[in-house]
């Protein structure tokens, strides 16, 4: 089946992958001739702290050239006074409310961060109705052909 909608879950320098496969998206829809595509790509983005966090010019310039296309939420566990988004770690209503939900048959989540995380966000994945050949984790180093 095509791809309708991805999801990306990324913990601390689990990031760094991500960012390949949002720009590789960005340039995508931007060159693409015709009508835009209509699958979407979601991240969630979750680090200690603010300074902790990575690439977010990058994140934030993707976002405002494809605004409809492209989104991410950013969960701090120790945020600053002030902060709006995401506090803690990532949670299933953080999935549900921010990536992709409820699991379709054209959805892929690919998820990168250090092993707890991955572990965690895999649990979370699966009772929310995702099946094994609907997740992709760096950790596992699951077969990503499977996905194509």
């Amino acid at each position: 089946s095509d791809v309708k909608r991805i999801g990306l879950l990324a913990g601390g320098t689990g990031i760094a992958p991500m960012i390949q496969i949002i720009r590789a998206y960005g340039h995508y829809v931007r060159s693409h001739p015709g009508p835009l595509p209509k699958f979407q790509l979601n991240l969630i983005y979750a680090a200690e702290e603010m300074h902790d966090l990575a690439y977010m010019k990058i994140l934030e310039t993707v976002r405002d050239q494809i605004p409809l296309q492209f989104r991410f939420y950013v969960i701090l566990n120790r945020p600053p006074l002030g902060w709006t988004e995401g506090v803690g770690f990532v949670e299933r209503h953080d999935i549900i409310k921010h990536l992709v939900y409820p699991p379709t048959e054209g959805d892929i989540v690919v998820t990168c961060g250090p092993p707890v995380f991955e572990a965690a966000m895999r649990k979370n994945l699966a009772r929310l109705g995702f099946s094994n050949n609907q997740y992709y984790s760096y950790a596992e180093g699951d077969n990503v052909s499977a996905h194509l």
